[in-house]
């Protein structure tokens, strides 16, 4: 464990301390911002989101359940998609299902789409997929056309599983399974013919398959349940040729349990790494480190030691840490009111 120790040193001394993520809104209440601040999505009380824009707050959902609000944008800003989350402090089931809903962005006209878990919109927002938890069905519905297919997934014995969705053309799909025996796979659906290929199976059981894309290429991860001695790593393939998924490139590999939770950004892909572990106390060292595509150099970015989860919004990246947000990507201080200073007398054109 001694190369370990000292991989870690090296991480440490490279990473710079992180700036906390400065709003008018408290970390407790807020569900998404856009990059400018100009759009918050907030949490009012339990079983009410507003939107706050130009000085005004609006409550534009509410449920009497003590609600709890999901928010998820993408990259194209059309659209919003919110989960709520029924009764979520009083029933903690890992198989319900939550209200989908879709609204244009920075508006508050909310459309109910149907139920599910792991919502996430799609191509220029114009399509969004959700999982059923109790039909073991992959939802996805064109949000223009009203179109709606479903992808059955296989049986399993895990019945707490939520499936990785990815979409890369309007006609093709990605997305990960698990079978019986414990083994996950990158499947693909064609929206035309309604037909599955594998693309990609696990060569070990108790590994579970991420996925996040970027423009012209997706990214693979293969991360071990929690407790389970797995190796991690990443893959990448580019997505010129959509009708074609073959070619996918190894681009990290570690014998540690890495948390993963990807983040892809056009040059590299952020995620959580163990950095050192104690198998025997049940103890990891995690931090967010930066994969950079062309050169596969590591970079960690964090000091944090304890770091479990990335936030991606509008495309700033967010750690959540004891309470707060601390930021990777992006503007870190939304907070401020500054006034412009005077005018001069040129910019006036008055003569005095």
């Amino acid at each position: 464990m001694g190369w370990i120790s000292l991989l870690f040193l090296v991480f440490t001394l490279q990473a710079a301390e992180l700036p906390r993520f400065l709003t008018k809104h408290s970390p407790d209440t807020l569900r998404y911002i856009s990059m400018d601040g100009r759009y918050a999505y907030v949490q009012k009380k339990a079983g009410v989101l507003g939107l706050v824009s130009s000085f005004r707050s609006t409550d534009f959902l509410t449920d009497s359940n003590s609600n709890y609000f999901a928010v998820k944008g993408s990259r194209f800003k059309n659209r919003i998609a919110i989960e709520s989350v029924p009764n979520a402090y009083d029933e903690m089931s890992l198989i319900k299902n939550h209200k989908i809903f879709v609204v244009d962005y920075g508006n508050t006209t909310t459309r109910e789409i149907g139920a599910g878990r792991g919502v996430k919109l799609h191509l220029r927002d114009e399509w969004i997929t959700f999982f059923d938890m109790y039909e073991k069905k992959i939802m996805i519905v064109n949000l223009v056309t009203q179109k709606k297919f479903e992808i059955k997934l296989s049986k399993k014995s895990n019945p707490f599983f939520v499936p990785e969705v990815e979409m890369v053309s309007s006609r093709a799909v990605i997305y990960s399974d698990i079978n019986e025996q414990g083994y996950s796979a990158m499947v693909t659906f064609d929206l035309e013919t309604l037909k599955s290929n594998i693309i990609y199976k696990s060569s070990q059981t108790a590994t579970r398959l991420e996925l996040c894309q970027h423009e012209g290429y997706l990214g693979v991860g293969e991360f071990p349940y929690d407790g389970v001695d797995r190796g991690s790593k990443i893959s990448y393939i580019p997505l010129n040729d959509v009708t074609n998924l073959a070619g996918m490139l190894n681009i990290y590999t570690s014998i540690e349990q890495d948390i993963g939770n990807m983040v892809c950004l056009p040059q590299w892909i952020y995620f959580v790494k163990t950095m050192n572990q104690d198998k025997q106390l049940n103890h990891k060292v995690t931090e967010v480190v930066k994969l950079e595509l062309k050169t596969q150099n590591i970079e960690a970015k964090t000091q944090m030691k304890a770091v479990s989860q990335i936030i991606e919004m509008d495309g700033r990246v967010l750690i959540p840490f004891r309470g707060e947000f601390f930021v990777l990507e992006g503007q870190a201080n939304l907070g401020e009111d500054t006034l412009k200073s005077a005018p001069t007398k040129e910019e006036l054109q008055i003569d005095i």
